[in-house]
């Protein structure tokens, strides 16, 4: 994912309730059900969550989770004892290539280990965190302040600010 200086169209309230369930890690289905749509109007939304904040149409879970923390448009999951981590510089390496690559290969190069330790890499690093999947690391890496300091994008504060993710 590249940074962008071009101005973002703030999400509706909807789009960041949903937004504020990504980043807890929770898929479409559960999505739907926390919030009570059908699963295409959830999937319709985050179409459009993609297109607003200029954000890959194919990126991953992710990067859109990392984008939706970055351009502040949802707040970062709460911390409880559970989620108390301290990634040391390969981790933190792997954290900032999840959060800005989709594919696979990307990934690996830019955190610096083979493609075939991606996965249990990963893995490991969810567990270590407490977090549900990669999704919810990102969202946790901001959290801790791994993430989200010195990238500069232009948004748009959302109107009335962003709401929290009811979970």
């Amino acid at each position: 994912m590249t940074r962008s200086t071009t101005l973002i169209t703030p999400l509706t309230a909807a789009q960041r309730r949903i937004g504020g369930h990504i980043v807890w890690g929770l898929s479409n289905s559960e999505i739907a059900v926390q919030v009570h749509l059908t699963l295409e109007t959830v999937r319709s939304h985050i179409s459009t969550m993609r297109l607003r904040l200029h954000c890959p149409p194919r990126a991953s879970r992710a990067v859109l989770a990392h984008t939706l923390l970055r351009l502040q448009q949802v707040p970062p999951p709460e911390l409880t004892l559970r989620h108390s981590f301290v990634p040391d510089a390969e981790e933190r390496q792997l954290i900032h290539a999840l959060a800005k690559h989709s594919p696979r290969g990307d990934i690996a190069r830019a955190a610096g280990i083979p493609t075939g330790a991606l996965r249990t890499r990963t893995d490991g690093l969810v567990r270590q965190a407490g977090a549900a999947n990669v999704p919810h690391l990102i969202g946790l890496a901001h959290t801790h302040r791994i993430l989200g300091s010195g990238e500069s994008t232009i948004a748009v504060p959302p109107p009335n600010g962003p709401l929290g993710a009811a979970r």
